[in-house]
């Protein structure tokens, strides 16, 4: 399949930030102050008023640094302009995934974080206004990804669920995995299996599924659902815990991968996002949905330099908490923080 063109788009120029310019005018002046004192009459007199007009600055100089600390928004490839928009939601769930698509009034959600996780996505889901979810994707059942699943699907109607056909000899019997059935039946919902080429579409967004290509794998991770959105111009690809092998054949069947926005593989491992995969996506930013202090050192090393030299914006949820995209089609704006 024909690579995608590339579009140029407007760089947005970055705004200075007057508050930490006066702040640091602020500083500035009283330290002016300070040496215009010691300089005429010495210390020993002066001593109240130099600590009033060190404890002032120091005092503004906190409220507007934790006041303008993150910017609203920290990254993008231009100017928003559009009035019809869709965000793209990676949620802080610790060490997992849960990725919120809002298009054109429809809810979609990826994954939802480890078992004890549901909570904090629904309570984000209602944070933003969710009432109920037009489609519910679980990557693969792994614990970090659907172990929120049924709480979510307790809490909200869903109109379609996707979780990916596992051969029999590698089908889970954990409870993690019986409870995301079990609540899925609860809604009177059959599993749709995920089918390469079938298209979902919310308004003006279409969310295509890509992968698994093969059902030879002996691990789940290369059964997780791959799938990207496309809204306007601007695309995202997620790929939940799909590692190389499965990369390679995903390239060999002619996906259709290249993307601006990213989502690396199994939460930054080494096992994913290979060169060759990576050059085939050819992303501006990519998000790494991790945790902070994990015991699998997540985000691997060798990732994120390949991530650098690619000139990948780098966005991860154990540094920059909730990471939101916005696209209005031509160009995108991401805030962190959320």
């Amino acid at each position: 399949m024909a690579k995608r063109k590339r579009y140029t788009r407007r760089k947005k120029k970055k705004p200075l930030n007057w508050p930490l310019i006066l702040s640091a005018a602020v500083l500035a002046s009283a330290a002016a102050l300070v040496y215009l004192m010691l300089g005429s009459s010495g210390l020993s007199g002066y001593l109240p008023e130099l600590d009033g007009v060190i404890s002032a600055a120091r005092e503004i100089w906190g409220e507007l640094t934790a006041q303008h600390s993150r910017p609203a928004f920290s990254g993008g490839s231009g100017e928003l302009t559009g009035e019809e928009r869709a965000e793209v939601h990676f949620i802080d769930v610790g060490q997992g995934d849960s990725i919120l698509i809002r298009c054109g009034g429809y809810d979609i959600l990826i994954d939802a974080g480890e078992n004890g996780q549901g909570e904090a996505v629904n309570a984000y889901l209602d944070k933003v206004g969710v009432d109920s979810l037009d489609l519910v994707v679980g990557t693969h059942p792994h614990s970090d990804h659907i172990g929120g699943l049924d709480t979510v699907l307790s809490a909200y109607d869903a109109a379609q669920v996707i979780l990916p056909t596992i051969p029999e000899d590698l089908t889970p019997t954990t409870r993690t995995y019986e409870d995301v059935l079990d609540a899925v039946e609860a809604q009177g919902l059959s599993v749709t299996e995920p089918e390469p080429g079938d298209v979902y579409s919310f308004g003006e967004g279409a969310l295509t599924i890509l992968g698994p290509v093969s059902a030879e794998y002996d691990n789940l991770n290369d059964f997780s659902v791959v799938c990207r959105l496309d809204y306007g111009e601007v695309s995202f690809l997620f790929t939940g815990d799909m590692e190389s092998d499965a990369e390679a054949d995903l390239m060999e069947a002619g996906a259709f991968l290249d993307a601006d926005i990213l989502k690396a593989g199994h939460h930054g491992s080494s096992t994913s996002t290979s060169a060759d995969f990576l050059d085939a996506v050819s992303p501006e930013a990519c998000v790494i949905e991790v945790g902070e202090g994990n015991s699998y050192n997540h985000p691997h090393k060798e990732v994120v330099s390949r991530l650098e030299e690619a000139g990948c914006a780098i966005y991860r949820t154990d540094l920059d908490g909730t990471v939101v995209f916005e696209t209005d089609g031509q160009n995108w704006a991401v805030s962190t923080g959320n």
